[in-house]
């Protein structure tokens, strides 16, 4: 099935859409996920997870390449999981006392400096702005960029999942690169 025949199904809220997507899709998104969560069991019920949101997101989102939008929320909500459980099992004792007991530290986090969140804004604005270089690409360098800088696959990976030979992977992910550095540069972002 098409992509945007998938599309045209949730719109209708047909639920073949989701089988559709499991068949079509699935077992790669299934992959992404337990490479990062590393648990079966956990990649199943972040797949239901992506299901429900893509179910939820997809009306007024329109993606025009389905696939990285699948694997885009795969990946972030495996990310959310493996973040959630990480935080529930490095959580000090102290951390757990309740808020009222005296022995609760005065200071729950990191003091917020002005340093501090020019830095992050800047992070978030660099985010974006390779979002928006990523969305000009043609699509086959957006399927490279994606695999190579989002979801940090290796180069012999990603030209056994694309089918092309290493060599030009290298070469294109050489130019991608090229491309974003001067982006950045033009928008007034230098290397720190």
């Amino acid at each position: 099935m098409k992509d945007a025949e998938i599309i045209e199904l949730l719109n209708k809220r047909d639920e073949n859409a989701l089988k559709a997507i499991d068949v079509q899709f699935g077992s790669r998104l299934k992959s992404i996920i337990r490479d990062i969560v590393k648990d079966e069991e956990d990649a199943l019920e972040c797949l239901n997870d992506v299901y429900l949101k893509v179910w939820n997101s997809i009306h007024p989102t329109k993606p025009d390449n389905l696939e990285a939008y699948l694997k885009v929320i795969s990946r972030n909500v495996a990310l959310d999981r493996y973040k959630s459980r990480s935080r529930k099992s490095d959580i000090p004792k102290q951390a757990l006392l309740s808020i009222d007991d005296d022995n609760y530290p005065e200071q729950a986090g990191p003091e917020l400096t002005e340093e501090t969140v020019e830095k992050t804004l800047k992070k978030e604005r660099i985010h974006n702005m390779l979002i928006t270089y990523a969305r000009a690409l043609p699509p086959s360098d957006q399927r490279l960029f994606v695999a190579r800088y989002f979801y940090d696959m290796k180069i012999k990976t990603i030209a056994n999942h694309t089918g092309l030979p290493v060599g030009t992977v290298k070469s294109a992910l050489h130019r991608i690169k090229t491309g974003i550095t001067s982006y950045l540069k033009k928008e007034g972002i230098e290397n720190d």
